[in-house]
């Protein structure tokens, strides 16, 4: 998930950003992810804005955040996994316990994951409202992610966006968004743009 801009979070599920989103919301839950748990630091960030056939520039040296961690959560009854930027493992530190009490904290970049493949690899999705325009709701976009953890803790996220046609904004004039609806609308297009993320792993906690 992205915004060009730091995003506040609470409880590791709302965005309070322009962009807003609704990330997950609709997952199968995840039984055990405990093996993706942990603190991580970066070791390559990339995005291709151009299509997903292939890795794009790297963007390393430009993220503020050069850690991440990875916390699990429940809500309703239904669990998942967050990995939330971080700027030190104090830092990773500071943003789990915020996560698990529900407090909001800032972040460079997230990801929600709230369903499982297999035991190595996990699933989430961001469905974004986009942005109000005149009267219609523009720049709509679904995202789909998959996260995989390697036999030595280490973990590869990639993040496929397809972008969505403009609609128009509801009867108070808000741009809102269903996800199933927008997974719907999603399926047969083209991928328009792929991040990927890889981290080593540094500590439990």
């Amino acid at each position: 998930m992205k915004c060009g801009w730091l995003v506040a979070v609470l409880g590791g599920v709302f965005s309070l950003a322009a962009c807003s989103s609704d990330s997950g919301g609709t997952g199968t839950g995840i039984a055990d992810a405990s093996a993706f748990e942990g603190i991580y630091q970066l070791t390559a960030a990339s995005e291709n804005t151009a299509g997903c056939a292939a890795p794009g520039v790297s963007k390393l040296a430009q993220l503020r955040d050069q850690f991440f961690v990875v916390t699990g959560s429940e809500l309703f009854g239904q669990k998942y996994q967050v990995l939330n930027s971080c700027s030190s493992v104090a830092d990773c530190q500071a943003k789990r316990a915020a996560q698990l009490a529900n407090q909001a904290y800032q972040i460079e970049y997230t990801f929600t994951l709230s369903s499982s493949s297999n035991a190595t690899t996990l699933n989430g999705f961001e469905a974004g409202t986009g942005r109000g325009q005149g009267t219609q709701c523009v720049e709509r976009t679904y995202a789909d992610h998959v996260l995989t953890v390697a036999a030595d803790h280490s973990l590869h996220l990639e993040s496929r966006t397809k972008k969505l046609a403009d609609q128009p904004q509801d009867e108070d004039g808000f741009c809102v968004v269903e996800p199933a609806k927008s997974k719907q609308e999603a399926a047969g297009k083209e991928c328009s743009s792929l991040e990927i993320f890889d981290g080593a792993f540094v500590q439990a906690k």
